[in-house]
């Protein structure tokens, strides 16, 4: 296959990974979709992504869990039961591994927005080398990314934008998916 055939391949293949096994990732994988997300397109080379990764084991799982909880149950206004609370702390607990993503500010609101669309990039590129592995990724921006003291809980700075969490593993599904043609989008000038 040629390298362009196959590049195809690998995005054509990317999918957005809800479910994942039991099995560790290596350090060194995550180092090298981490590395590809740095090297992202970035107007005036501003460099602008952060990351936090928090591995399988790591004692944050619970505190981010108790704090979707609360988030949920505050939202909801109603308070969840003990299975649910079990469920989300499980479900956050088993997770083999989460990447923070941030964004950082710029100098004035068009750099901001520059910056933010190369960290959305820069997730694309992490997205591709983990499909590359053979791994999979779940790009989230829902409550693990909203809850009140992200931050502080990460060490962050706080004027950092969250732009998603990402949930890297081995899929446990292999999910078919297909695409407009893109001819039916395209018009040709």
């Amino acid at each position: 296959m040629s390298i362009t055939k196959e590049v195809l391949h690998i995005i054509k293949n990317r999918r957005n990974t809800k479910r994942f096994t039991n099995q560790e990732i290596n350090k060194s994988d995550i180092e090298i979709i981490l590395e590809s997300g740095t090297w992202a397109p970035n107007h005036r080379n501003t460099e602008p992504w952060r990351f936090v990764v928090i591995n399988k084991y790591s004692d944050l799982k619970l505190q981010i869990a108790n704090e979707v909880i609360q988030l949920q149950e505050s939202k909801s206004n109603t308070d969840l039961s003990k299975e649910q609370k079990l469920n989300i702390i499980n479900g956050i607990k088993s997770a083999p591994c989460y990447i923070y993503v941030f964004s950082i500010p710029g100098e004035n609101p068009e750099i901001t927005e520059e910056n933010y669309g190369a960290v959305c990039c820069a997730i694309q590129n992490m997205q591709l080398t983990a499909t590359s592995m053979n791994l999979g990724v779940g790009w989230s921006t829902g409550k693990m990314a909203k809850i009140n003291n992200l931050h502080s809980i990460l060490d962050m700075d706080s004027s950092y934008k969250v732009v998603g969490v990402l949930t890297v593993g081995h899929p446990d599904t292999n999910l078919e998916k297909s695409r407009e043609d893109f001819n039916n989008i395209t018009k040709w000038l």
